[in-house]
């Protein structure tokens, strides 16, 4: 009998937690954060005047799975114009039927103005920690643009963008080359710990108008409403097996958009935008870049180097009472790609001493590019005074005071490359 009661146990303590179903929340999977650049009137009260512009995408969570998973028209974007974050959340929770939920927003885009002004930026991080009601591992991006215009492009490999990045970033086999990744938890501990920090860039196409088809004004809130409540009619049945060859099949595998790059934010304020080129130095210095091509040249043909993993040490020293750092990496890869004429000898001792050094020049001249990048920022965004902090705390009180002003400009780097070739590609 006893036995017979453990095992109902379970029936009675397990439950649904929420009393509210699916299809009567708005889950918001992407949201994207701007300044409002239109003119304010200083003599309007401040509670009054709207600095900010959200966008917020609302899906339609009966075409996320099936058949439809492709469908257009797929989410509705809702610009709201307000003076804080959560007075946002009003005035679209009444222009929507539908509780609001961020519990699982995807990916948060923060604007080029909004970067630029750090009281702004410092008062929208502080609201999406504050209630801990975004999650602390969402990734962010940086829009150079509007935000508006991101959150309004048409991604024909999967219509809601919130989704397309988070598959985007958590894909393990992806190159660790062109950007590096930022979550908001990170975000303000690298804020917190040195005042600087990046994220990537959400790169906009070039040339031409982003279609506006799922932006929605007040008019289109209503409009949203309506349609939502006529999902389940027969006509909307209709109209979706109609549209549904158009939609999901044939298109082509485009964004439209590219991930790339980085954005330096210092004390709350975007200092530049640093390009891919300049993102994979710092990969390589802080020992987090995996599966990056080298490309030189060797006897007139190209010579491809494929650096799967890297080993980095950075260690520092003081000479005549000047301090300087020694950034020491290992590179281990192999020959991904080499046209010559087949020789057995080809890859002899001489030889690959030769290309070892063709390839440690070329990596050296990425890392002394991406040096000399945050030495014309004034801006360690490559966590070097971080490192001598941990490693050499006695060194760091005593050039802590004006790390920010001009210790870290005049600090010479010193860089030592020990390339591992563990493959040459040849069958012998």
């Amino acid at each position: 009998m006893k036995l017979i009661k453990l095992l109902f146990i379970p029936f009675i303590l397990v439950g649904c937690w929420d009393s509210v179903e699916i299809n009567n929340r708005s889950v918001i999977l992407e949201f994207a954060i701007d300044k409002n650049i239109d003119t304010m009137d200083e003599t309007v009260p401040i509670n009054q005047r709207d600095v900010y512009d959200i966008t917020y995408s609302i899906p339609d969570m009966a075409k996320m799975s099936g058949t439809e998973s492709l469908a257009k028209d797929m989410k509705t974007n809702i610009l709201v114009k307000s003076p804080t974050i959560a007075t946002s959340l009003e005035e679209l929770e009444i222009r929507t039927r539908n509780t609001v939920t961020f519990s699982h927003v995807k990916v948060v885009f923060l604007g080029e103005e909004l970067l630029k002004d750090p009281k702004l930026l410092k008062e929208a991080i502080d609201s999406m920690t504050r209630t801990r009601s975004i999650a602390r591992n969402v990734p962010m991006l940086a829009v150079k643009g509007k935000t508006e215009d991101a959150m309004n492009i048409e991604n024909t490999q999967q219509p809601i963008l919130g989704l397309y990045i988070m598959n985007y970033f958590n894909n393990k086999e992806r190159p660790e080359a062109y950007f590096k990744t930022q979550i908001l938890g990170n975000f303000i501990r690298d804020i917190q710990d040195s005042g600087v920090a990046t994220m990537p860039i959400f790169h906009l196409p070039e040339g031409g108008q982003i279609p506006d088809t799922n932006k929605k004004s007040d008019d289109g809130a209503e409009k949203y409403n309506n349609e939502e409540e006529d999902n389940n009619t027969e006509d909307n049945k209709s109209e979706g097996e109609d549209s549904k060859s158009d939609d999901t099949v044939g298109e082509k595998n485009d964004t439209g958009f590219e991930i790339s790059g980085g954005a330096v934010i210092k004390d709350y304020k975007l200092v530049d935008y640093i390009d891919k080129e300049i993102v994979r130095g710092q990969l390589i210095i802080d020992g987090s870049a995996r599966n990056i091509p080298v490309v030189v040249e060797h006897n007139d043909n190209p010579l491809t180097y494929l650096a799967k993993r890297v080993k980095t040490k950075i260690n520092f020293g003081e000479i005549n009472n000047t301090m300087h750092a020694i950034i020491n990496v290992n590179m281990i890869g192999e020959i991904a790609e080499y046209t010559t004429e087949f020789s057995l000898n080809e890859f002899n001792p001489s030889n690959m001493e030769e290309i070892r050094k063709l390839l440690s020049d070329e990596v050296y001249k990425q890392i002394e590019m991406t040096v000399n990048k945050a030495h014309e920022l004034n801006t360690d965004f490559l966590n070097i005074g971080l490192t001598m902090y941990r490693k050499n705390p006695d060194m760091w009180e005593k050039y802590k005071h004006n790390w920010q002003e001009s210790a870290f400009q005049n600090m010479p780097v010193y860089v030592n490359i020990d390339i591992d070739i563990e493959n040459t590609g040849i069958l012998r």
